[in-house]
């Protein structure tokens, strides 16, 4: 029987994330045994760091988290009812853990956590922290990519992945490489009653045609809609399960960026935290928020995007924050 835990309100701000170092299998989903896939490098991620003008007179303002279209923020809260655990919860106990899945793309998975020069995950400090506390967690996914920081390295992160559905894929005859396309195998086999949701910021790079492998035919301006989509395909397949959507950290990428994927970041953030609010068993997680004052340059690789192991520890503290406000104390036993 699946356990259940305490509901407390949530009085934090806002925030989501995901990014963009790539990994690639053969056909099919990995099974939660199979070994890790192969990656591919970040390079092939094509990301545009120009800036544009300022957006013609009727288009959304950046930043602005309701701005009309496919994205608007108005159109993105999951409809599922929400549902009131019981107030006698906590995170976990000695005899039966609770399973905990990162879901997301290369900013869950990481890199060579031995290596600096390579994007970093929260998994680890977030995985050590929950313990030191005396939570009994137990990480899950068919990933095996180990985080700095050590711990447990299950996860469902995979770098390059958009929120899909799509036809992106990271090389010619690889799999889908988008989460929606997978989550109905994932889940099931993981059996999480913990999602973290961090993803999103692939969809903002288009390569509508092959390039360097990859080819991504996304609109920036669906994201927001997109990340409510897989929100409401993650209720249904594992409807008794805590999910955390979170927003990004102030990437510097996008910091002065007013083209498309300027704005669509912005909608993307407003879009997480609109969702994250909607009460029930769906919480927000706003990474944006808390972290607008205490990122650094130094959190961020030189693309913008990706965390190195201060900006991946900054982020473990919030998950970790939020986290324990919601699920409880630690339980006994």
């Amino acid at each position: 029987m699946r356990r259940t835990w305490g509901h407390r309100s949530l009085a934090m701000g806002a925030a989501l994330l995901l990014a963009v170092s790539a990994a690639c299998g053969g056909g099919g989903s990995p099974s939660p045994d199979a070994a890790a896939p192969a990656k591919v490098s970040i390079t092939h991620l094509v990301i545009d760091t120009s800036t544009t003008a300022s957006p013609a007179a009727g288009s959304p303002a950046a930043g602005s988290p309701t701005s009309a279209g496919p994205g608007a923020v108005a159109q993105v809260a999951p409809t599922t009812p929400p549902v009131t655990p019981p107030a006698t919860a906590a995170l976990g106990s000695a005899g039966r853990p609770w399973r905990i899945m990162a879901l997301g793309d290369s900013l869950t998975q990481g890199d060579d956590a031995a290596n600096p020069s390579t994007p970093q995950s929260y998994r680890g400090a977030l995985y050590s922290s929950l313990g030191a506390a005396g939570h009994h967690v137990d990480m899950v996914g068919s990933d095996r990519t180990m985080p700095f920081g050590g711990g447990d390295a299950d996860n469902e992160g995979h770098g390059g992945y958009t929120l899909g559905p799509d036809a992106s894929t990271l090389c010619s005859g690889c799999e889908p490489a988008n989460l929606s396309a997978h989550v109905a195998s994932w889940i099931p086999q993981a059996d999480p009653d913990v999602i973290l949701l961090l993803a999103g910021v692939n969809d903002l790079f288009p390569e509508p045609t092959p390039k360097n492998g990859v080819v991504r035919p996304v609109d920036p301006a669906d994201a927001p809609a997109k990340l409510a989509g897989l929100v409401q395909q993650l209720q249904a397949l594992q409807p008794e399960a805590q999910l955390f959507v979170a927003s990004y950290p102030p990437l510097p990428l996008f910091a002065e960026r007013t083209d498309a994927s300027g704005i669509a970041f912005d909608d993307l953030n407003g879009a997480a935290r609109t969702i994250g609010s909607g009460g029930g068993n769906v919480h927000y997680v706003p990474l944006a928020e808390e972290l607008a004052l205490q990122w650094a340059e130094g959190d961020t690789l030189a693309d913008g995007v990706h965390p190195t192991a201060s900006g991946a520890a900054k982020i473990a503290a919030v998950f970790e924050s939020v986290l324990t406000e919601q699920l409880g104390q630690p339980a006994a036993g």
